[in-house]
């Protein structure tokens, strides 16, 4: 999954573009991040390992050839490794992975990145945050208290469904823009641009 190139360079621009102009009405930061995961899921690694483990031992037990050489007498072995290797499958971690596994986990991996990124050091705490992790198939948008005391209950999960909807659509880039956009009208309503006003963290899209 390579998060690198899920974004063209143009599509790029054009999210950076999207959130300097956002910016530009308001004094409040946004910082967009596409992620290939949220978390590893190493109970999903481990869950491969016991079940391939297990085959291995039922596939040497029934077939294997007491006269054979003993090199043939590895299939736990074999199997656990298959197994593990299976289980490092992106699509197999979201299949396995329930719904509330995922979604804390990209909850958790949001509250991370709020922090990572100072986004809760900016001046009136306007930051927010736009987190698109492909694995889980999931978008959190977080805001920190300065804007969150003002916005009515639902208006960041209603910008998440805009951007999921985009995404599953195909048109990624167009969706990430109008969240961004979204995000800004909001922002600017109750934070407007100062006359002092700077730009506080980068207008870049984060890749993780």
């Amino acid at each position: 999954m390579n998060v690198e190139r899920f974004f063209s360079e143009q599509e790029q621009r054009r999210i950076e573009q999207a959130v300097i102009a956002a910016e530009s009405k308001t004094a409040g930061e946004i910082v967009p991040i596409i992620a290939a995961f949220s978390a590893r899921y190493t109970e999903i690694e481990l869950l491969g390992v016991v079940c391939g483990l297990f085959t291995g031992v039922i596939i040497e037990y029934f077939w294997s050839d007491p006269w054979a050489s003993e090199y043939w007498r590895l299939w736990p072995v074999v199997g656990a490794l298959v197994g593990f290797l299976l289980a490092r499958i992106p699509a197999a971690k979201r299949l396995l992975a329930s719904s509330n596994r995922a979604t804390e986990a990209v909850h958790s991996f949001a509250l991370a990145l709020f922090s990572e990124h100072g986004l809760h050091y900016t001046r009136d705490h306007t930051g927010i945050l736009i987190l698109v992790s492909l694995l889980e198939h999931r978008v959190e948008v977080l805001a920190d208290r300065g804007i969150n005391t003002k916005v009515e209950s639902g208006t960041w999960q209603e910008i998440a469904h805009m951007l999921t909807q985009g995404l599953k659509s195909g048109h990624a880039a167009d969706a990430f823009c109008k969240a961004i956009e979204r995000c800004g009208e909001i922002l600017a309503i109750h934070f407007p641009r100062q006359p002092d006003d700077t730009n506080e963290l980068p207008n870049r899209l984060v890749t993780r």
